[in-house]
């Protein structure tokens, strides 16, 4: 490939993610009842809460990732970390356009302009998506499968989430991974990757721990945002109310064929939200959350572009062309 080619290439590539992102955007607000938001009414306090809780879980997200990408042998970022998470949150408004590969492909692209391995950072996605799923999972069961009031759900239910959860734990164990990653290479005619950029059993399990974490502070801002529409939810239900959107956010991210989860997620919260509020009520929650989810994925760019500015770090694509990527 031609220096002039790379350089047309390094322009485009983020001029078409962005003209995506905007389309599938688009299309997803589109889909939003917005006639159901005229019936909402907030507690202000609540909603700042739920929204500072929503920004860290993001932060939260963005620190795991350093820690993955330290434990795989991704060098030193020090001097890194501003511009890597603005690329992880210009990265995570991928999740809008369909196809799973958009979060982490986006990932290693932009962040490889910093001369990050991009093995190393393709690595860590793979596992940062089935650690969250499998986290999300774990949280979920422990706290909805033991309430007594999800004794009514159908077994299919719970028997589905299951099976989903022990097929995730197996395939973190370290060789069943490292096959699955190849086998995945070998489909699109990629070489295998060396065993030294696969993690250790420990780093999974230090990551799983940190993910567990992370979905317990996402579904307290999801019970917040509950208790800002919804003043008759109790203190009691904030338990159930983290189950209930960890396993709501794990099928999401399962469903890959649809854009940022639209219609999983809102399906799943709106049937066990209703266990712990009136279903009308449940209904305006899931309108309410996925739009206000929009927004806080907006303000978590806002703020790491912004930080960027105010730092006076320069955007790693700006020089895309004059950074020498290891493999």
């Amino acid at each position: 490939m031609t220096p002039r080619t790379k350089k047309i290439l390094a322009r485009a590539i983020p001029i078409a993610f962005y003209v995506l992102l905007a389309v599938f955007l688009v299309l997803y607000i589109r889909g939003i009842d917005w006639n159901q938001l005229g019936k909402a009414h907030f507690n202000v306090g609540f909603l700042l809460i739920a929204t500072v809780l929503s920004l860290g879980f993001r932060y939260w997200g963005v620190g795991i990732w350093f820690f993955l990408l330290r434990r795989l042998g991704a060098g030193s970022l020090r001097g890194k970390y501003v511009q890597l998470s603005y690329v992880y949150a210009k990265s995570w408004l991928g999740r809008y356009i369909p196809g799973a590969a958009t979060w982490i492909v986006g990932k290693v692209y932009f962040a490889s302009k910093l001369g990050i391995s991009r093995a190393r950072l393709g690595v860590s996605g793979l596992l940062e998506g089935a650690l969250q799923i499998a986290a999300t999972l774990a949280i979920g069961l422990l706290l909805v499968l033991v309430d007594p009031r999800t004794n009514a759900l159908p077994i299919g239910y719970r028997v589905g989430i299951i099976v989903a959860f022990v097929l995730c734990v197996i395939a973190l164990i370290p060789p069943v991974f490292e096959r699955i990653v190849n086998v995945a290479l070998r489909v699109i005619r990629r070489p295998p990757l060396d065993k030294e950029l696969f993690p250790s059993a420990a780093t999974m399990l230090a990551s799983a721990g940190l993910y567990v974490g992370g979905a317990i502070i996402a579904g307290v801002s999801y019970y917040f945002i509950s208790a800002s529409i919804y003043p008759g939810i109790k203190p009691g239900d904030i338990l159930f109310v983290v189950g209930v959107t960890s396993l709501a956010s794990a099928a999401s991210m399962l469903a890959i064929f649809s854009p940022g989860g639209l219609g999983v997620r809102e399906i799943i919260l709106g049937v066990l939200l209703s266990v712990v509020m009136p279903g009308e009520i449940a209904a305006l929650v899931v309108v309410v959350t996925r739009v206000w989810s929009i927004a806080v994925d907006a303000l978590f760019f806002a703020v790491t572009g912004a930080t960027m500015l105010i730092l006076k770090r320069p955007d790693p694509l700006k020089d895309a062309d004059e950074v020498e990527t290891p493999a």
